[in-house]
């Protein structure tokens, strides 16, 4: 009777595991509009409605585009129609990207208004960016930010805030940040100390926190005030410091203001595309965002200095959106120091360091290292992301492996250990893992204070109170399944490139509590389960179709040639994935030389294509190097590119006398300035050079469309399948010696 028992036990284990798998988006849904909105709420239908009114026939309308001025007069109309009274700021910025060694370059014109407040005093600002990429409409990045702005703005006109609140529309972010970067240096912005951003990586989900200032208290400080639906964590935070992040806070982060950022990144598959459009972005994730900046709008307008309201740096995040928890980061390292104690004290007590501690380290390692490996061969079998349409399916059989592999090692070599010194060694495993993680990034920490202190104090009141430690346990799984559920569900909406492999660790680590507590000699049901459904998951993942009509596959068409040898390519990128049958050309796996990214490549015939060029208009010694100044033009077409040789030593690009740091090493190697928008014909940069040898350059043309050619091609684009990150475009390279 105990076997049967302990073998149900095991299947209840895996299945309720799966489920959590399964259900864990449900934490991060975003809170439905409410049917009817009182006076002074955030009205969703209005917002909607102006979104609408603004991006008029949904055309793309990048940086200085005729498409771009027209957006911009319709959303001068509004402001005047709300009795506000906008002002455009009109300038030229060059900006470096961050992290590499582009300098972007445009013409923007910034609309700015400022809502009138009770008393003087610095200003809140309120930013979003009205321009789109080339390649989409922009109702989600960040047409979801212009419809906030709005909406919050008709409500403070009605009743005037505490101090001056400024909303910046800003020009040019998509390109390069141009739009911030010329704001920072207007007289406005010295008068500014805090700062709310919004942006989209999506068209669903909630209203995620995802970068604050450092030190962040007092930023959180108003947060946790104003939040109704708290969406936020200090992993994240830590995160979007460590990698190349290219919102307009890179601008805004070094004047030293209070800030916080917003954005939504569901269903990434739309997210700078044709389908992101005012009819995909989800009503509640449009809600969610207007309310919660709405909220803390009233707060930090209320505060005439943000920073004052609290200090230092704390860790945090929310519990599905509904609790909001905040530690200072001293006293959670100090309660991570603490825990560890008390868990190598139990360890050692029950003898739970030796095998035990390797049986949890080893169950660990065999269901990321499993679940990594039969990803790699899926997409060996299915290359691509097969998973862009269907995600559920392909992370449920990740999910599957993982626990197939975590219990086949415990059914292999757990056998005669007591599963009290594994339950105390598979804590002890875990408080080491967050120990280590937190030491890289900090914000870490909070993951791993609850579940394990509930686990510790169950683990300390075994022999005396069994029935407690039971309920203790139990209550530690849960927690920390919940805490961790969050954090991997926000990582699927993230990793819509993949690789599928980086949830299997954390799913390791919060299913590793539940697991250990089937006993060693009866897995063999559980892993039976989890193995079939594994195998179930992974058949359906590799079946199903790559694209749907909800979330399309990414298929960039494009026609490369090259004046300076008389060639031309077509070149279609659909990450990794294969072709469809019947495509005519001959094609073959490569890269072309405008750029790095692999991509299906065919001959394709020679027509004529914008061709851009390059002339020196002045030339003067500096020290051993030179100064240059450049005339660039895309010859006709919608953008113009400079690279220069690799073996050139530069030291700044781009406007005349306000050139930008390039650094000497970094990607990509061939520093470059790139300029969109009309005012490209005839742009005139500077570059400083440290000798004063004859330059290399390589000059490329973009032009946002298609040669007639290719039209054979478009029609045969895959059902389901949209352009993605940029538009089918006709590029031309020539190089020449300046």
């Amino acid at each position: 009777m105990a076997e049967r028992r302990d073998w149900l036990k095991g299947l209840l284990i895996v299945t309720l595991l799966m489920l959590g798998f399964a259900l864990k988006a449900a934490l991060i849904e975003p809170p439905s509009p409410p049917s009817r909105t009182a006076a002074g709420q955030f009205d969703t239908n209005r917002a909607v409605v102006r979104l609408q009114r603004i991006l008029g026939d949904q055309r793309p309308h990048p940086v200085d585009s005729e498409a771009d001025d027209a957006v911009r007069g319709r959303l001068l109309s509004e402001l005047q129609r709300m009795g506000l009274d906008p002002a455009v700021q009109d300038a030229t910025d060059c900006s470096e990207y961050p992290r590499s060694r582009i300098v972007s370059c445009s013409r923007v014109r910034n609309v700015v208004v400022t809502i009138p407040s009770k008393a003087a005093g610095s200003h809140l600002l309120l930013n979003a960016h009205y321009d789109s990429t080339p390649a989409g409409p922009g109702a989600g990045d960040d047409g979801i930010g212009v419809a906030t702005l709005l909406e919050v703005a008709s409500i403070l006109h009605d009743a005037s805030p505490a101090r001056p609140v400024t909303l910046l529309f800003n020009e040019g972010e998509e390109f390069g940040l141009n739009g911030s970067s010329a704001f920072v240096r207007s007289p406005l912005a010295r008068q500014i100390n805090s700062l709310i951003n919004i942006d989209a990586r999506g068209v669903t989900g909630p209203a995620i926190m995802f970068e604050t200032n450092e030190p962040n208290a007092a930023a959180l400080n108003a947060y946790a005030q104003a939040a109704r639906r708290p969406f936020a964590n200090s992993l994240s935070t830590d995160f979007a410091r460590l990698i190349p992040n290219t919102t307009d806070v890179v601008e805004f982060k070094p004047n030293g203001w209070t800030l916080l950022n917003f954005a939504v990144v569901g269903n990434e598959t739309r997210y700078h595309s044709p389908g992101d459009t005012v009819a995909a972005l989800n009503r509640a994730s449009l809600y969610h965002v207007g309310s919660e900046v709405l909220a803390l709008t009233r707060v930090m307008a209320d505060r005439p200095n943000p920073s004052q309201a609290a200090s230092g740096r704390s860790v945090f995040t929310d519990i599905a959106g509904r609790v909001f928890i905040e530690l200072p980061l001293v006293l959670a390292a100090l309660l991570m120091v603490l825990l560890l104690i008390a868990a190598g004290a139990i360890s050692w007590r029950n003898r739970a360091l030796g095998k035990p501690l390797l049986l949890s380290a080893g169950m660990f390692l065999a269901g990321s290292i499993a679940a990594a490996f039969v990803a790699f061969l899926a997409t060996l079998v299915r290359p691509g992301d097969f998973w862009r349409a269907y995600p559920l399916a392909s992370y449920l059989a990740v999910y599957a492996v993982v626990l197939a592999a975590m219990t086949f090692v415990s059914g292999r070599w757990g056998r005669g250990i007591d599963r009290s010194r594994v339950r105390a060694a598979a804590w002890m495993l875990i408080l080491i893992v967050g120990a280590a993680l937190s030491l890289a990034v900090p914000g870490a920490l909070i993951f791993f204070l609850f579940g394990p202190a509930l686990a510790v104090a169950g683990l300390a009141l075994q022999s005396r109170w069994p029935s407690g430690a039971r309920l203790l346990t139990i209550t530690a799984i849960v927690v920390q399944f919940l805490m961790f559920a969050e954090l991997v569900a926000l990582m699927e909406m993230l990793l819509i490139d993949g690789p599928l492999w980086a949830v299997a660790p954390i799913a390791a680590l919060m299913s590793l509590p539940a697991l250990i507590e089937i006993r060693a000699s009866q897995t063999h049901a559980a892993l039976a389960l989890a193995a079939t459904l594994g195998l179930g998951f992974w058949i359906a993942a590799l079946l199903l179709p790559h694209g749907s009509v909800e979330r399309p596959a990414s298929f960039n068409i494009d026609y490369f040639r090259r004046a300076d040898r008389g060639e031309a390519s077509w070149g279609i990128a659909t990450k990794q994935a294969p072709l469809p049958r019947g495509l005519p050309g001959e094609w073959h796996r490569g890269t072309l030389a405008y750029n790095g990214r692999e991509r299906w490549i065919s001959k394709a015939p020679l027509v004529q294509t914008p061709e851009p060029n390059a002339r020196i208009v002045k030339t003067e010694g500096v020290g051993s190097g030179r100064r240059v100044l450049i005339a660039l033009s895309p010859g006709g077409g919608d953008a113009v590119a400079i690279r220069f040789d690799e073996s050139t030593k530069i030291v700044g690009l781009g406007l005349p006398n306000a050139v930008e740091r390039v650094p000497s090493s970094g990607e990509p190697k061939k520093a470059t300035l790139r300029c969109l928008g009309r005012s490209c014909d005839g742009f005139v940069i500077e570059a400083v050079f440290t000798n004063r040898k004859p330059l290399k350059v390589e000059l490329l043309s973009y032009r946002f469309d298609l040669p007639a050619a290719a039209r054979e091609l478009q029609a045969a684009r895959p059902k389901n399948a949209i352009p993605q990150y940029a538009p089918d475009s006709t590029i031309t390279l020539t190089r020449t010696m300046l």
